[in-house]
C-alpha cells in the first residue's frame, strides 16, 4: 500500500461495494448513477459547508474544475440525519444548479466499512476519509481531509487530474494499436 503527503492520501485501489441510493427519482445502486464519470466520494460533506464568501468562491472554483475533468463530487452523511438535511438544505439553497453534488444519507455507514479494510491492510485511520473512484467503481486515492482551506482543495485537484489524465491516456493508447 503506498502512501503520499505524510500519510494524508493512501493508494487503496480496491472496488467500492455496489450500495442502494435513495433518490428524489426513486431508488438505484451508486454504481450505477455514475458511470463512465470519476467520483471524490466525501465522508463528511458537512464540513465543506463555508463560513464565509471567500470559502464559498473556493468551493465553487472546486467544483467547477471537476466538471471539467468529468469528475462529479458526491456526499455521503454519516453522523446524524439532522447534519445531513443542514447540508443538503445548505447545498440547495446557497450553490447554483451547476454546481450542486449530490449528498446521501447513509446509516450503514460505506466510509466506515473502507476504512476498516484500509487499516486492516496496514493503512492509517483517516478522520473524514475522501475516495477517488474512477469510471468503473474502483477507489483509487484514499484522502484524508483535515481542513477545507483552498490549499486543501488545490492538492486535490491536483492528485484528480493526474489520475483523471493517466486514466485518459491508457484508455485512448489501448485504442490506438
Amino acid at each position: 500500500m503506498r502512501q503520499y503527503d505524510n500519510q494524508s492520501m493512501v493508494w487503496v485501489n480496491k472496488a467500492i461495494p455496489s450500495i442502494p441510493i435513495k433518490t428524489h427519482f426513486g431508488n438505484t445502486f451508486l454504481n450505477k448513477l455514475f458511470t463512465n464519470q470519476w467520483l471524490l466520494i466525501y465522508s463528511n460533506p458537512f464540513d465543506l459547508i463555508p463560513k464565509n464568501a471567500g470559502e464559498k468562491i473556493h468551493l465553487e472554483d472546486f467544483l467547477a474544475s471537476l466538471r471539467k475533468m468529468n469528475c462529479q463530487m458526491v456526499g455521503f452523511s454519516n453522523r446524524t440525519f439532522e447534519e445531513h438535511l443542514e447540508c443538503t438544505n445548505w447545498i440547495n439553497s446557497y450553490l447554483s444548479d451547476e454546481d450542486l453534488f449530490p449528498v446521501f444519507f447513509q446509516s450503514e455507514n460505506l466510509m466506515a466499512s473502507l476504512e476498516k479494510e484500509t487499516v486492516e491492510q496496514g493503512g492509517k485511520k483517516a478522520l473524514n476519509p475522501i475516495y477517488l473512484v474512477d469510471g468503473s467503481g474502483i477507489a483509487k486515492i484514499r484522502f484524508d481531509s483535515r481542513s477545507k482551506e483552498s490549499d486543501h482543495f488545490r492538492k486535490l485537484l491536483s492528485k484528480v487530474g493526474e489520475l483523471v489524465l493517466n486514466g485518459q491516456l491508457s484508455h485512448k493508447n489501448a485504442f490506438q494499436s
